[in-house]
């Protein structure tokens, strides 16, 4: 978490790999996080619902390889965890959802009937 001051600087330094304002939010991934979390020797873990983004942070880290994995889940359960959030835009979240095309993954997981454990467990063995 940050502010808007902080990542208008990283921003004119060039250093924001993705950006985008979505559900009057501003999201980023940056550069130096990315770095700082492949410095200390962890696998940087990146959520991001735009299939663009992998191609954007791969570009950014051509050094590393990614493990590309697609969370997904059935129409009502998407829309029952929105709800749950009460951020107060179902629609525009689902609208968002339904325009979110499906991506080239090395893993699918359906969320709705996979629990976090065993998804961690196959996350692992792909990598």
């Amino acid at each position: 978490m940050t502010n808007d001051a902080e990542l208008d600087h990283l921003e004119e330094a060039g250093q924001i790999v993705w950006g985008n304002q979505r559900y009057g939010a501003r999201y980023a991934i940056d550069r130096p996080g990315l770095d700082k979390l492949v410095s200390a020797g962890l696998i940087p873990v990146v959520h991001a619902g735009q299939p663009q983004v992998i191609d954007a942070v791969r570009s950014a880290t051509p050094d590393l390889a990614w493990t590309v994995v697609q969370l997904t889940c059935d129409q009502v359960t998407a829309e029952t965890r929105i709800i749950a959030r009460q951020t107060g835009d179902v629609a525009e979240r689902l609208a968002v959802r339904a325009a979110t095309p499906t991506i080239d993954a090395d893993l699918t997981i359906n969320t709705a009937t996979m629990d976090p454990e065993e998804a961690a467990h196959r996350i692992d063995s792909v990598i």
